[in-house]
């Protein structure tokens, strides 16, 4: 099942030049709870902002148009969307897209579970979320992030699923 996961500030952010412009312990934690053991889908700048290092314990998918990337143990390289929803899309286990923008603009219509962190501040960045429309998914989880000790800035973690995942192309 594909899934996607971000983290969002109050007006939309999810970048800026090519970094998340927020330090938010919690959520990393966050992150890397939900999509350790799975595999997660990026684009290749969203790979090079970790450093052009695969995330550990993880499969590491990288959609990428160039041709110069050299797959590993835990890194495989596709430069094709629907090679990968041949592969991911009739899944019953998680597989996560984790951006950037334009490879969640080109799995939204395949996605059957949101896991977003709603940080509750603007922050200026130069990277929207893609518009979700949220009539077409129902909150089945919220859990209120960790208090302002370690996190000072406040969140909420949700998770939601299509509520007719039937008309979620397969």
């Amino acid at each position: 099942m594909l899934a996607f996961i971000w983290a969002e500030s109050k007006n939309g952010i999810i970048g800026n030049q090519n970094t998340i412009p927020w330090r938010i312990p919690d959520d990393t934690s966050y992150f890397k709870k939900i999509t350790t053991g799975h595999t997660v889908i990026m684009g290749r700048k969203t790979f090079e902002s970790f450093g052009a290092k695969p995330l550990p314990n993880r499969l590491n998918v990288i959609l990428t148009r160039q041709k110069t990337l050299k797959e590993t143990k835990n890194l495989k390289v596709s430069h094709s969307v629907s090679d990968l929803l041949k592969t991911y899309n009739s899944t019953t286990e998680l597989v996560f897209v984790i951006g950037g923008k334009q490879i969640y603009q080109q799995f939204y219509p395949y996605v059957k579970r949101l896991y977003r962190t709603y940080i509750d501040q603007n922050f200026s960045g130069d990277t929207h979320m893609i518009p979700i429309d949220y009539s077409e998914w129902q909150l089945i989880k919220t859990v209120l992030g960790h208090g302002p000790k370690t996190n000072p800035i406040a969140h909420t973690f949700e998770v939601y699923e299509r509520i007719n995942t039937d008309s979620a192309n397969e």
